[in-house]
């Protein structure tokens, strides 16, 4: 059983049903089926074969469907150009994969543009598709001058399905090796545990690049429709209104706004039964006050690339059971799913005792098979089917799972190990604060200082006195930034993950950390 298998069963049994909506476009499973068979005789008349790797660069359109579901059918290996990359992490993306066939469109061909020719030169296939472009090949004209007949060859589980590259925070993006076996077992168990059903209507507004393309394709599981989006605040909410969403899947930046924007009242939200969170932490202020605003189902995911998406969940009744007392439960992801083990160890790789802080190991069948073109990495990362993340952890009596923080991302302080999470929750807590990240900034005396800077809701009034304050009350004393900024937004990474790493360089420059009138915090 392969996932092009799935595709082919949706086209038989729901063939009218809309599969993908984008924008004023809607494509029926019989339609989706037939244009990727298209597409996939396309593939094999291209020479791009079983094996061969070949690369998409698309904001979130139906293409990117149908260019996977190609995939599936030929045994082609897929990779995705994330359209907030950098021209020269795209180049580098392309030539890490060696894609034989680069599909691009029309408002990402500026990227590429002076490349083209060298990538020609190189024996690469450029396709433009969704506009008007200036690109040798025409995806629609090459789907609309060929049948729906392609080869299907045998296909093994083990075999490679897609690579999905990282985000890239730090060097090159990194690709992912996912076999046909990790991409099955993560649907199926996804699907499972969010309780998806064919009647269910899904808004997927994230970027589809790099693993999430698995998360963009749920729906072949269950042929429930999917609503296209590039998340827009302004819109969201307008898709749920008109299209009688049912369950979304977002990061916490974007469930800050929706809860936010909910509040004004000028929006219809009730037909959403579900909203799933992760990617990043979500602070428990944020989860009850979502709660209290849109009154429907929570899940709250975590998963790694490398785990080829979520292993661990917190259920609605584990919420429910957080915001009836248990309120330590708000800052777990949850517990293993049935598809993955999930145990803490130490650095020398041996489980730790219930409660202990250690690394987040992930064994399963999601495991990738490691990352391209980096032995030395691998070696250090995968262990057969064990994963061992750079996420610190611990593990209660009940298998709730507890993250610190990414190993790159602790501070050291006065020789004190601090993970920011604890001091975002913290500062999260206090009334009016909008966004929060916690980073650790070079210092003559502690090492490294912990340093906050925060955004603010509104018209909220909010000093760095006051959040001084707030933090002496709620966090060690060596936990408590020796210097808090108030900015009007936080820079933004590839993934919309809030990018400390750029927030670092603007302190970085002279006058912006005052250490010469220090406090004494440690």
């Amino acid at each position: 059983m392969f996932l092009r298998d799935f595709v082919r069963r949706c086209a038989e049994k729901f063939p009218d049903e809309i599969a993908y909506i984008d924008a004023d476009r809607r494509s029926s499973w019989a339609e989706m089926h037939e244009r990727s068979s298209r597409l996939a005789r396309v593939f094999q008349d291209l020479g791009i074969a079983k094996g061969t790797r070949t690369a998409i660069l698309s904001h979130n359109r139906i293409e990117i469907a149908e260019h996977w579901f190609a995939c599936m059918k030929t045994g082609a290996v897929r990779a995705g150009l994330n359209w907030r990359y950098s021209t020269r992490e795209m180049m580098h993306v392309i030539r890490d994969c060696d894609a034989r066939a680069i599909f691009v469109e029309a408002k990402c061909a500026a990227s590429l543009a002076e490349h083209y020719e060298e990538l020609a030169a190189e024996g690469r296939i450029i396709i433009g598709f969704g506009g008007a472009h200036d690109l040798p090949l025409d995806y629609d004209r090459l789907v609309a001058s060929t049948d729906a007949n392609p080869d299907l060859p045998p296909l093994e589980e083990e075999a490679l399905g897609a690579i999905g590259y990282t985000s890239g925070t730090t060097g090159n993006p990194k690709g992912v090796l996912l076999s046909n076996r990790n991409l099955l077992t993560s649907l199926v168990f996804n699907n499972m545990v969010n309780g998806y059903t064919r009647q269910d209507v899904r808004v997927y507004v994230t970027n589809p690049a790099g693993i999430n393309i698995n998360t963009m394709c749920m729906n072949i599981i269950t042929g429930m429709t999917t609503v296209l989006e590039n998340f827009q605040a302004e819109r969201f909410l307008d898709l749920i209104e008109e299209h009688r969403v049912t369950t979304v899947t977002v990061v916490p930046t974007m469930l800050r706004r929706i809860v936010d924007d909910v509040k004004t009242g000028h929006w219809d939200t009730s037909s959403l039964r579900q909203i799933c969170y992760g990617t990043m932490p979500a602070t428990p202020a944020l989860i009850r006050d979502a709660y209290a605003t849109l009154g429907c189902e929570f899940l709250n995911r975590y998963g790694v690339s490398e785990s080829t998406g979520a292993v661990a969940l917190l259920d609605n009744p584990g919420h429910q059971q957080a915001l009836a007392g248990d309120v330590a439960l708000l800052r777990s992801v949850g517990k293993a799913m049935p598809h993955a083990d999930i145990q803490i160890r130490d650095e020398e790789g041996n489980e730790v005792p219930r409660g202990e802080l250690g690394l987040v190991w992930i064994g399963g069948d999601t495991v990738m098979q490691g990352y391209l073109n980096l032995p030395e990495l691998n070696a250090n990362t995968v262990f057969g089917k064990w994963l061992k993340t750079g996420d610190f952890g611990r593990m209660d009596e009940r298998g709730y799972i507890f993250l610190g923080d990414r190993q790159h991302n602790m501070i050291v302080s006065g020789g004190f190990n601090v993970y920011p999470t604890a001091i975002e929750n913290a500062l999260a807590e206090y009334k009016g604060v909008a966004e929060v990240a916690v980073f650790g900034m070079p210092h003559p005396q502690w090492g490294e200082a912990v340093v906050a800077a925060v955004t603010v809701r509104g018209d909220a009034s909010v000093t760095p006195e006051a959040l001084d304050r707030h933090c002496r009350e709620n966090v060690s004393k060596f936990e408590v930034p020796k210097h808090i900024a108030i900015l009007p937004a936080l820079p933004r990474g590839n993934t919309d993950k809030v990018d400390k790493r750029a927030i670092q360089a603007m302190f970085t420059q002279p006058g912006k950390l005052p250490w010469a009138i220090e406090k004494e915090t440690a």
